[in-house]
């Protein structure tokens, strides 16, 4: 039997956890042409979700999904290509029917082919100064202009969208985009990411293109109660035993993150023969710790020697004011300024986030890790 239970990616239904009442909102606002914003920390089964959203969501086979990926996005140019590609793909099942589109609606670019083993090819389409505003209006009305006549619904999923902040001139971006996808009727966007601080600021301030954009929808965790039989039933179809008690213990030490909960348990069902015991547990996590420690050390191998100060401030006292003269003696620091500074960049990085004002260090693994090998240390 295959191991029941997968991180990194989700290829079925079946293994993802609840989030009923999530689907169905997504799967309602789509059906109401209201666009969605979907902020959570990394690996919280965001893309998951979409991806699950539209295999079992019961919508008709009028909604047409598209996926761009702005991680290795760097400019506006890029994004227009990449945009246009993935539109064109998921709308077009021939090269006749991806060259009419191209005829129609994209008449001002020239496009470059690199052919594919799909048949449909790679298109690469040349963006010139002149004419730009034109261009990028043609690029981003593509996905209305394909739906209406295919007499269909495309949902667009754009995730890492905070990605645009690297752009030469971000504010402008927005604009543009917000000036043409306003009017879409026959178009929802799905637009995730996780710097917690930065979308809010993009979709929740008056000042911003994209204030008021869509419903602003903020991932929370998979309650416990979820996590529990679903851990449990997949050992017991490989005729293998959990105690509840050490399901519990594994989402409460994985901070019921779900990337981890799902990689934890997938190194405890290998490990296990039979049943789950304390050493087969401990073994798993010291696993865990291994398996991820090349991760931590490229991470620390860029962080300041404040930056680590403040990560091991976040564990020893959690909850502390942080900025408070207690801290700064205790810890070095010099001034309050410092920790701000330091709290800004790993947010930047991504290794904490901030809930309701409060950083914490999203990773909890990272947390072990750390515990184990930069704690003892007299930084």
């Amino acid at each position: 039997m295959n191991n029941p239970f997968v991180f990194g990616h989700i290829d079925n239904p079946a293994s993802f956890v609840n989030r009923q009442d999530d689907i169905l909102r997504l799967r309602r606002n789509i059906e109401n042409k209201i666009n969605t914003i979907i902020v959570s920390p990394r690996r919280w089964g965001k893309s998951s979700l979409v991806k699950v959203l539209e295999k079992k969501s019961g919508l008709s086979k009028n909604y047409v999904f598209c996926y761009i990926d702005m991680f290795s996005i760097a400019n506006e140019n890029d994004f227009y290509n990449q945009f246009s590609n993935a539109v064109l793909h998921a709308s077009a099942s021939k090269m006749e029917e991806m060259m009419t589109y191209i005829k129609n609606f994209l008449a001002s670019l020239k496009p470059v082919f690199t052919f594919e083993s799909d048949g449909l090819g790679q298109l690469k389409f040349e963006f010139s100064q002149q004419g730009n505003e034109t261009t990028f209006k043609d690029v981003l009305n593509l996905p209305e202009r394909i739906a209406k006549r295919k007499k269909k619904h495309l949902v667009v999923c754009i995730d890492e969208f905070q990605n645009l902040s690297r752009f030469s001139d971000p504010l402008l971006f927005q604009q543009r985009l917000r000036s043409v996808w306003q009017y879409h009727q026959n178009v929802t966007y799905i637009l995730y990411g996780s710097k917690r601080s930065m979308l809010s600021t993009m979709f929740e301030k008056q000042s911003m293109p994209f204030y008021k954009f869509g419903d602003v929808f903020y991932l929370q965790k998979i309650d416990i109660s979820h996590w529990i039989p679903f851990i449990q039933r997949g050992f017991r179809k490989a005729g293998k035993k959990i105690a509840k008690s050490f399901a519990v213990r594994l989402v409460e030490q994985m901070d019921a993150h779900t990337y981890y909960v799902q990689q934890l348990a997938h190194i405890l069902w290998n490990n296990t023969e039979e049943e789950v015991t304390e050493t087969v547990f401990d073994k798993s996590i010291d696993d865990i710790i291994a398996r991820n420690a090349m991760m931590y050390e490229n991470i620390f191998d860029n962080l300041s020697i404040n930056q680590i100060k403040v990560l091991k401030m976040l564990i020893l006292d959690h909850g502390a004011k942080y900025t408070g003269a207690k801290m700064i003696q205790k810890y070095g620091f010099g001034s309050s300024a410092i920790v701000i500074q330091a709290l800004k960049a790993l947010e930047n990085k991504e290794v904490i986030d901030r809930f309701e004002g409060t950083p914490q260090i999203m990773d909890p693994v990272l947390k072990m890790w750390m515990r184990k090998r930069i704690v003892p240390l007299g930084y």
